[in-house]
């Protein structure tokens, strides 16, 4: 089964009061209310529900975007949610078109769902192919593991590392025996290398041959294209504040427009397409760019569909990030750490801080990024997860230490194994 998917339903709100109440009341107590709890989904690491609207402009029609962090690929996914959680009904029942069967027709409900799934055009997870079964396992090994220690102290404390470590895997055995504490080696990912080289060769070619004319067209974009001024220091005008540090993570979804024209709609596409392969194949251990805070972030091209002058098309740019800490330093380590990556997502998008040459400068400014950050915030109405109290580096930390703690290590090996605990 592939883990750590990403599935994105959009989909068009016919009655938004009625499906306000609804998503207010689950807010209320996601886990235990008679509407929708999303702890019920299969096989899901996060999820939210966001009203996506155009106000004030009111141009394009509100959308509710359905974000989940799944196992399966989506059609299964889809299927085990509509036979499991009928309640997904009294969420969707309020957008246009929805099955009048709703999940009790099981192939319907799929069909209508992956009719509004869109594809995230860069998709990044820091436990890539960890199922959500084996986060919630390993999770439990490792508590139980420092229980016997706990307990157990002083008799281990004579015994050599690789000692302690056949002892603690004998009697979590024995008090836990329902727990899979399988060794298993860690995955390697040098066969995504080499594939990342291969297809990266020809692309960098094409990119080479192009290059010129896009940086002219580029210069002359940045140069012309509007900006904006900011408030310094940040002003949280839309009071995002109150939705944030309730857990031990956060979460971000963030709309904003992408600038008028093919040009910067293909070229955010470029890069986005290159952040994904780097996500897929090169940032596997636990860090984007760098950034070692971040569980699960996407980002999807929303494309504006309405028959209409090309040159009057708002494509807009939908992004979605679950992260550990506050909002404050997430978004500095952005800009400390990735403020290159950031600024030529961003830079193709309306009133970002002016950049040079698509990688520079832009959010090197950084209480400017973060104003605009803010300004183009939106509240997701409903988030879920389904690690409240663990941080990217507690997961990863779980896994390694299932992994290891029946395999033979070296003495050296095995003292670094019982460092983790």
């Amino acid at each position: 089964m592939p883990a750590t998917q990403a599935l994105t339903i959009l989909a068009e709100i016919e009655n938004r009061a009625e499906l306000e109440k609804v998503l207010a009341a689950i807010a209320a107590d996601p886990d235990d209310n008679e509407l929708f709890r999303p702890r019920d989904l299969p096989a899901t690491h996060f999820t939210r529900f966001v009203i996506v609207s155009d106000e004030p402009r009111n141009e394009l029609p509100p959308l509710l975007a359905w974000e989940v962090n799944h196992d399966g690929d989506a059609t299964a996914y889809l299927a085990q949610v509509a036979r499991k959680v009928r309640s997904i009904d009294r969420v969707f029942e309020h957008c246009r078109d929805y099955p009048v069967a709703g999940a009790a027709d099981l192939d319907g409900w799929v069909a209508w769902m992956r009719a509004r799934n869109h594809h995230a055009t860069a998709f990044y997870t820091a436990y890539r192919g960890v199922p959500r079964s084996r986060v919630v396992n390993d999770g439990e090994v490792h508590d139980e593991i420092r229980n016997i220690i706990d307990r157990e102290r002083t008799k281990l404390a004579g015994y050599p590392a690789t000692e302690i470590q056949r002892r603690l895997a004998v009697e979590l055995h024995r008090r836990r025996p329902d727990l899979d504490i399988a060794a298993e080696d860690e995955p390697s990912w040098a066969l995504q290398w080499v594939l990342a080289i291969l297809i990266g060769i020809p692309v960098a070619i094409v990119l080479l041959l192009i290059l010129a004319p896009w940086a002219i067209l580029l210069r002359h974009h940045e140069k012309t294209e509007p900006t904006r001024r900011y408030h310094r220091p940040v002003h949280d005008l839309k009071d995002m504040r109150k939705f944030e540090d309730q857990v031990t993570q956060n979460q971000l979804t963030h709309l904003v427009d992408i600038k008028p024209g093919w040009f910067r709609l293909f070229t955010v596409w470029t890069v986005l397409t290159v952040i994904d392969g780097l996500a897929r194949f090169y940032f596997v251990n636990g860090a984007l760019g760098g950034i070692t805070s971040i569980h699960f972030a996407r980002w999807v091209i929303v494309r504006d569909r309405r028959r209409i002058p090309r040159k009057h098309k708002r494509h807009r740019l939908l992004f979605f990030s679950n992260y550990d800490g506050s909002w404050e330093s997430y978004l500095g380590e952005f800009v400390d750490r990735a403020s290159t990556g950031l600024t030529a997502v961003w830079s193709n998008t309306v009133h970002f801080p002016r950049s040079y040459f698509l990688l520079w400068d832009g959010a090197k400014d950084e209480e400017a990024f973060k104003q605009w950050t803010r300004d183009h915030q939106i509240a997701s109405q409903v988030w879920w997860t389904g690690v409240p109290k663990s941080t990217v580096q507690n997961v990863r930390d779980d896994v390694m230490i299932r992994r290891r703690l029946q395999r033979p290590l070296p003495d050296d090996e095995a003292m670094q194994w019982l460092e983790k605990l």
